[in-house]
């Protein structure tokens, strides 16, 4: 267990070396205050303001909330979802089309509409973060379950399971491995649909911090800001994985369904 964590802690210090490096030469190569490449010292005392005044800690408070109620929503809505039309041949004949042509709409698309529907509400920036983050779970799941070995589907038969018990006892398990493949592809991306949506509709969030630095010309907020966000995103990433591991240990490496 220690021997894990202390290779997952070198790749972790190697992997962040030439970030490092670079921020280094940056400061070093620096000749004073810059309108748009300020020194790192800089992005340091810009934080530090957004800090003492508690503007960063609502920040973060406020991206992680819209973040996290997106995110568990898209998840929930897309793995069930999921298997119902997986499991039914006319729902998926039916969705199909409908669900390719929504996926092909870029998310800030639709801010005008949710916007005209909803104000500039935390509901509104929900309902953007599950549209655009939904689908890689929704068509991970309607796929596993579409590919499923016969094999697989005539057990259920044999053990004469009912439809909902064949679902929670054999469909359920063996789609989580393809789930969790979705719900990796869908945190960076509703990481990056939660702060596009702060930035666009003046959120008090991490995106609103970046354009109100944007706005007001302070050029080392605005980097401070990308660097809180890069760190945070490192984070969630190095979470989802940890927990991606505990919850396929069942499973054996690359499962067929």
């Amino acid at each position: 267990m220690r021997s894990h964590l202390l290779q997952t802690l070198i790749r972790c210090v190697l992997g962040l070396l030439p970030i490092a490096i670079l921020l280094t030469l940056w400061q070093l190569l620096s000749n004073g205050p810059s309108p748009h490449f300020p020194a790192p010292s800089f992005w340091l005392s810009a934080i530090t303001q957004l800090w003492n005044n508690g503007q960063l800690q609502n920040g973060i408070k406020e991206t992680f909330w819209i973040f996290g109620i997106g995110l568990s929503i898209s998840i929930t809505i897309g793995f069930f979802l999921g298997i119902i039309i997986g499991v039914s041949k006319l729902f998926r004949e039916w969705t199909t089309y409908l669900f390719e042509c929504f996926r092909a709409i870029p998310p800030p698309v639709i801010i005008p509409i949710a916007v005209l529907l909803m104000g500039y509400s935390d509901s509104m920036k929900v309902l953007i973060i599950v549209f655009a983050t939904i689908w890689p779970i929704l068509l991970n799941v309607v796929s596993s379950v579409d590919s499923m070995r016969q094999g697989t589907l005539d057990m259920g038969k044999a053990l004469h399971l009912t439809q909902m018990q064949f679902i929670f006892k054999v469909i359920i398990p063996s789609v989580i491995p393809n789930a969790i493949i979705g719900i990796r592809v869908t945190i960076p991306l509703a990481i990056v649909i939660t702060l596009l949506t702060e930035m666009l509709t003046g959120s008090n969030g991490l995106g609103g911090l970046m354009i109100a630095g944007q706005r007001n010309y302070n050029s080392a907020q605005v980097f401070g800001i990308l660097i809180i966000v890069g760190i945070l995103g490192l984070s969630i990433n190095l979470l989802s994985n940890s927990l991606e591991k505990y919850l396929t240990r069942s499973w054996p490496p690359k499962q067929s369904l």
